[in-house]
């Protein structure tokens, strides 16, 4: 190598030239015109040149002669090669850049490439299918195919919520602190709530999303509810003092369940009892005390047997009461009795 580079500095060639054909190395150095060091150099050229020349012929196997004049072509060849010249980008390059999206910018990509992304909640996941996606080349499906059906569209439409009135400043101050709430939870965990609630969950991919469905969640229930306990169309457990904040003046009519686990009555009557707060929705909340737990508001509430299920309208007045277990129609036209 450092005679190459001799080789170099003296307008002799290069290192290919030596090692594949090094009598036309010699005769280029022996006719160069120069000093008398130059024509020295080439007769050093010559004996260097033969003496690779038997190396390679004794050692075939580790022809280190044509492993370099192979290198050489190879890099030309790659610096030369149709994809290099396209500029092809390597997948750490793709995945740098799909890395700086933001998760529903690579859902939209994933589905205008027409590649599946329905069962990826993550945004490692996501980046992964359209990091192959664009490995491979996948061209964008159509517009017709990708334009959603009319039937979709008018889903969407009728999905999207009334514009309300501005919020009053007390709701808005309670609307900052339920998002703040929100905000400090977990991904996990916003998923969960939701979950819990029957919210779907699956299409929101950013946590901002997730945090904002929550909250208007939360702001639901807590205009449905006093103690933010109840939610339309479920069953809440109570303690005594939140049954005194669910029996102050609101929007809605309250069921009321008062019950013990011991009791076998109770028991049998509990799926009845969520199938009609389904059933009632918004129009009414459905709530259930504990008798042992809260033994002083069931003894407030002159609770003789159980189960006892008592109707309180909107202003928290007792309008009807019912003793024994019922079932769900029954519960509904009690609960119809405060004027739902």
């Amino acid at each position: 190598q450092a005679l190459a580079q001799q080789l170099r500095g003296a307008n002799f060639g290069d290192m290919p030239l030596l090692l594949e054909r090094p009598h036309a190395a010699a005769r280029q150095a022996l006719r160069t015109e120069g000093s008398r060091r130059r024509r020295l150099l080439g007769l050093v050229v010559l004996v260097a040149g033969c003496a690779l020349a038997v190396a390679r012929a004794a050692l075939p196997s580790c022809s280190f002669a044509g492993g370099w004049a192979r290198a050489s072509l190879a890099a030309r060849t790659a610096r030369s090669s149709p994809l290099a010249l396209r500029g092809v980008a390597s997948e750490a390059e793709i995945r740098e850049e799909v890395n700086k999206l933001r998760a529903r910018e690579i859902k939209h990509e994933l589905e205008a490439l027409g590649v599946n992304a329905a069962d990826a909640f993550e945004k490692d996941e996501l980046a992964d299918r359209l990091v192959q996606a664009r490995l491979r080349g996948d061209a964008p499906v159509s517009e017709e195919a990708a334009a959603p059906s009319p039937e979709a569209a008018g889903a969407a439409a009728s999905a999207a919520p009334d514009l309300q009135e501005p919020a009053t400043p007390a709701e808005a101050a309670d609307s900052q602190e339920i998002l703040a709430r929100c905000r400090a939870m977990r991904v996990t965990q916003l998923r969960t709530e939701l979950g819990s609630r029957g919210i779907p969950w699956a299409d929101a991919l950013e946590k901002e999303e997730l945090v904002q469905r929550l909250a208007d969640v939360l702001a639901q229930e807590a205009a449905f509810s006093n103690s933010a306990r109840l939610r339309p169309g479920a069953v809440g457990q109570l303690t005594g003092a939140e049954l005194q904040q669910e029996l102050q003046p609101s929007g809605t009519p309250l069921l009321l369940d008062v019950y013990a686990t011991w009791c076998g009555p109770c028991q049998m009557m509990a799926p009845h009892l969520e199938a009609a707060a389904r059933s009632l929705g918004p129009r009414a909340r459905v709530a259930k005390l504990d008798s042992d737990l809260e033994p002083g508001m069931a003894t407030r509430l002159r609770v003789g047997g159980l189960p006892t299920v008592i109707v309180f309208d909107r202003s928290g007045k007792e309008v009807a009461r019912q003793e024994g277990a019922l079932m769900e129609q029954q519960l509904v036209e009690l609960a119809e009795r405060a004027g739902l």
